[in-house]
């Protein structure tokens, strides 16, 4: 068994929780006005991660860049 996003009611407003297979909290969502709106993101976030890949984002940025921007050079 996965684990599970819940929506939870604090108040008037609602967040959602993210749990792992022993239930233990994850994350936390900020606030949502309605239930609705709460559980689009929460579905929003379970698809974006179901097929995510790890990517390191210590590496700065022009580093990066130029590691994925080499291409083999064609001899003619």
């Amino acid at each position: 068994m996965a684990g599970k996003i819940e929506i939870r009611k604090s108040g008037e407003r609602f967040r959602f929780v993210v749990l792992n297979r022993n239930g233990e909290k994850l994350l936390q969502s900020g606030q949502f006005d309605d239930k609705p709106s709460t559980k689009r993101a929460a579905s929003s976030l379970a698809k974006a991660v179901s097929g995510a890949e790890i990517v390191d984002a210590t590496k700065p940025a022009a580093a990066a860049a130029k590691s994925s921007a080499r291409r083999p050079r064609m001899r003619r």
